[in-house]
């Protein structure tokens, strides 16, 4: 069974994270993963990847922003085509080999301030407007969609809701059945839902029977978040 996942990592350039992030991916046979916050020198993207991902293909958005989006895929399984860049997401249009199938990608990690998540929301309704087939939106959006998603910290207000409320309404996208953790990230002192997989109606029809599976913490403060693609 082949997984895909998303997992904000919280920097990659230490050796011993590097080898944990290596076990995870064979661990759970990820075959296409989109890592967040890696917050690699650009000098040593090549090295770094060669450790990681010996034998797979991969793109970056290190060129718009500073490290923040890897996406990574084994060739034996899939196709991947990167249809868009920004420092906010990377979009991608994907074949899977084995079974066949095929479907729309788009690994986000969306910026800490509201302000700063606009253009994102903006760009991926324009993405829904023509995309057809399946679609899959996964990683950390930094947003909440209610207000048992936090504790601690300030209390959630019906504003702080709204904008992933408008970003489902708007791009006609549901969240995927998930399983696991509740809360994804944590300092210890906050606890909140910010990171979660949602596809479109096509995409239930792709990945029928799939549950998101919302990992323990481990070496980041975010819980990984594989699920099958098969």
């Amino acid at each position: 069974m082949t997984n895909i996942a998303s997992w904000n990592v919280w920097g990659l350039n230490w050796p011993n994270k590097q080898e944990d992030v290596k076990l995870f991916l064979q661990l759970n046979n990820i075959g296409l993963i989109g890592l967040l916050e890696a917050k690699i020198k650009s000098q040593k993207v090549s090295k770094i990847a060669e450790n990681i991902f010996r034998g797979w293909e991969w793109a970056n958005n290190f060129a718009i922003s500073n490290g923040r989006i890897w996406v990574a895929w084994k060739p034996s399984l899939y196709r991947v085509t990167i249809q868009e860049k920004s420092d906010q997401f990377i979009h991608c249009k994907v074949t899977q080999l084995l079974p066949s199938k095929h479907f729309h990608i788009t690994f986000i990690y969306g910026h800490n301030h509201e302000l700063q998540r606009q253009p994102m929301w903006t760009a991926l309704q324009r993405l829904s407007t023509y995309i057809q087939g399946a679609w899959c939106l996964l990683g950390d959006f930094n947003a909440i969609l209610s207000k048992q998603d936090r504790i601690g910290g300030n209390t959630v207000s019906d504003y702080d809701i709204q904008e992933l409320s408008n970003f489902m309404e708007e791009c006609e996208v549901l969240e995927m059945p998930s399983s696991g953790a509740f809360f994804t990230w944590t300092n210890k002192t906050i606890w909140s839902s910010i990171d979660r997989v949602f596809i479109n109606n096509l995409g239930h029809e792709e990945f029928d029977y799939t549950l998101a599976k919302y990992l323990p913490q481990e070496l980041s403060d975010h819980t990984p978040i594989p699920f099958s693609s098969t």
